[in-house]
């Protein structure tokens, strides 16, 4: 039998950083969790398997929860936090967007949870690793995130939500940005070599070992390749093999000017 003094926790929302949060934290005992998702969804059906109370509406969310994760999109944060009712003064009410700013909590108590990370459902995440930006409007509420994020993470830095935006959108181009150029190499890959061992695959090593060496020397430090040296020879050479490819020619053309500026 659990023990009644358990702080129960709501997520809403099934998408992968609710289903990581909820596997972190139906893994303890010292917390009773409580999914909510606006419809029925087929993703619930793993959410049921963590024990687990989850309900497909949001018609009638527990108002004695000591936290309410919001992990939707962005543009219906402020609605669903208005579904949100409470009788604990202290229990705080926090979304897990990089981009929204504090005020689009629409609750006495609000927060937030921005676990600065890409989440697939399928990986096994290291919380401990992961930063976690929080903010809030009191020190009391702030004492009581830290708490809670420190059950995740080791790296638990305060934000306000200018910086916040600021993190993201950086976060934006280290992440999504970079992964479209990978997306873009596997084409040029498969499209241009007819060979099962001549593939993406090959990349991922020098992929990593730039990823490892952001460790030790700023980005700027760790940049090689023919924009750095200036090797209009090789760059030349590459335009005239992206003639077919009219975006990428142009994305190739901007970024080696980026790179030659950024090395001045």
């Amino acid at each position: 039998m659990k023990k009644s003094s358990e702080q129960k926790i709501v997520i809403i929302g099934c998408g992968n950083l609710a289903w990581h949060l909820a596997k972190k934290i139906s893994a303890s005992k010292k917390y009773k969790l409580f999914i909510y998702n606006h419809q029925p969804n087929k993703n619930l059906a793993d959410f049921k398997k963590l024990g687990g109370t989850v309900n497909d509406n949001l018609t009638n969310i527990i108002n004695d929860a000591a936290f309410y994760f919001i992990c939707i999109a962005d543009k219906f944060i402020a609605s669903t936090s208005e579904k949100i009712t409470t009788v604990n003064p202290q229990s705080i009410v926090v979304h897990t967007s990089g981009s929204i700013g504090l005020d689009e909590i629409h609750h006495s108590n609000p927060g937030v949870f921005y676990p600065l990370q890409t989440f697939t459902k399928e990986d096994e995440i290291s919380w401990k690793e992961i930063p976690i930006l929080i903010e809030t409007k009191n020190k009391i509420s702030s004492k009581k995130l830290q708490e809670m994020a420190v059950f995740f993470s080791d790296k638990i830095i305060a934000a306000n939500s200018k910086e916040r935006s600021k993190i993201h959108l950086a976060a934006v181009f280290v992440n999504n940005f970079t992964n479209a150029l990978y997306t873009a190499a596997d084409h040029l890959i498969e499209s241009q070599i007819k060979s099962k061992t001549l593939n993406f695959k090959l990349l991922i090593p020098l992929i990593q070992q730039t990823a490892l060496k952001l460790n030790r020397i700023s980005p700027s430090a760790a940049q090689t390749g023919p924009s750095k040296r200036k090797d209009k020879v090789v760059m030349e050479k590459h335009m005239r093999l992206l003639k077919k490819e009219k975006q990428l020619k142009k994305i190739y053309k901007q970024l080696s000017e980026l790179i030659s500026s950024q090395q001045k």
